[in-house]
């Protein structure tokens, strides 16, 4: 039979595998759009829109200066938490100071915007919209907190609905691919190229544990037989799963996830490495023909820019239970409004490399 594995024994970690490590962007603010492609180059000053927490914000620009207004209940890309001024900031800080600031200044806020609820390894993510340089050089020291959905490599997702009236289980439906990367998970993708993980279903932790926290060896001994049964009935059966050398994993939660509201989890089909180091590019559908490969895939390469708009094409399906509507994409990041590109203006930040634990040895295989 194939190998049943839960998340933290692939990991050695308390964290949902899907976004662990991942790293939201700080981006660009409102200073400016350029001028009409017909007109003489120059810089146009942009009103920036209201910084009243709860304001949601959508652009399509890869530097979001064309951010506007939007109802929450329609797609955006980022929910208005607060602001901060950095009167304790003289010179303007580098890319990774910017990420320090806002794990440090932004983070409190959002909490507290939330009540406290932020699950910080589910599907929203603290993020900040910073001065450019010349508005800082003008003495602009504000600093933007919000809530959004960004991807492992920051790219932004949109979302509709106010984050907290929103279930923060950082879940795919299923048929989902999630990019390899190296030997890590990337961003959404085709299940016809090279991946890692391909999701099978979604299990609702509170169909068995209704009350308190289930410590994880309780969350495994109820995962392993249901993911199981649902990655069988997906790839159909359990000896497909075997003969494509893919292995059943699934998720798991921690107590502070739980104590945020979180309650659901994948079950995924995957493959590792001969070594098991890491997993190991799987090409093609579980329910079509696959190839698994032998070697460690090289760094993703094609995902979108920090603090960008996902592409249309790897825009992850997220479940719906009614409260909250289908999400249409947004722009591809490939074509933005024409103009050049400000020139006070820096772009999104990159996000830091995440320290990624190894993967420990995997259990035996369950006869």
């Amino acid at each position: 039979m194939s190998v049943l594995v839960g998340a933290l024994a692939m990991f050695g970690i308390a964290t949902l595998d899907t976004f662990a490590g991942a790293t939201v962007p700080v981006l660009g603010s409102f200073a400016a759009l350029p001028a009409a492609a017909d007109a003489e180059p120059e810089v146009v000053e942009v009103p920036a829109p209201p910084a009243t927490p709860g304001t949601c914000l959508n652009w399509t620009r890869p530097d979001a200066a064309d951010s506007t207004v939007v109802d929450c209940s329609q797609p955006h890309l980022f929910e208005q938490a607060g602001s901060v001024t950095l009167t304790d900031q003289v010179e303007l800080p580098d890319d990774r100071q910017w990420q320090q600031l806002v794990n440090e200044r932004c983070t409190p806020i959002a909490r507290e915007y939330l009540g406290n609820s932020l699950d910080p390894d589910g599907r929203f993510r603290v993020g900040a919209l910073k001065p450019s340089p010349a508005k800082w050089a003008e003495g602009d020291r504000e600093l933007r907190c919000g809530l959004q959905s960004a991807s492992r490599s920051g790219a932004l997702y949109p979302a509709a609905g106010r984050v907290a009236e929103s279930d923060q289980s950082a879940v795919y439906e299923p048929g989902t691919c999630l990019a390899i990367d190296g030997r890590t998970i990337g961003d959404p993708v085709d299940c016809n190229g090279p991946h890692a993980v391909e999701t099978v279903g979604i299990v609702d932790l509170t169909e068995r544990f209704p009350d308190e926290f289930p410590q994880v060896a309780d969350q495994d001994a109820y995962l392993q037989p249901e993911c199981g049964r649902i990655a069988t009935e997906y790839a159909g059966g359990a000896e497909v799963i075997e003969a494509k050398k893919l292995t059943v994993y699934w998720d798991n939660l921690n107590e502070e996830s739980w104590s945020s509201g979180t309650r659901k989890v994948n079950c995924n089909l995957a493959a590792l490495l001969p070594d098991r180091s890491g997993f190991a590019p799987v090409t093609g559908p579980a329910r079509g023909d696959v190839v698994v490969g032998e070697t460690p895939a090289p760094p993703a390469s094609d995902t979108p820019g920090p603090g960008i708009p996902a592409p249309i094409s790897t825009a992850p399906t997220v479940p719906t239970d009614g409260s909250t509507p289908d999400l249409p994409g947004v722009p591809p990041a490939e074509n933005p409004p024409a103009g050049n590109p400000p020139a006070d203006r820096p772009g999104p930040v990159p996000p830091i490399d995440p320290l990624l634990p190894e993967l420990p040895s995997l259990p035996g295989r369950e006869g």
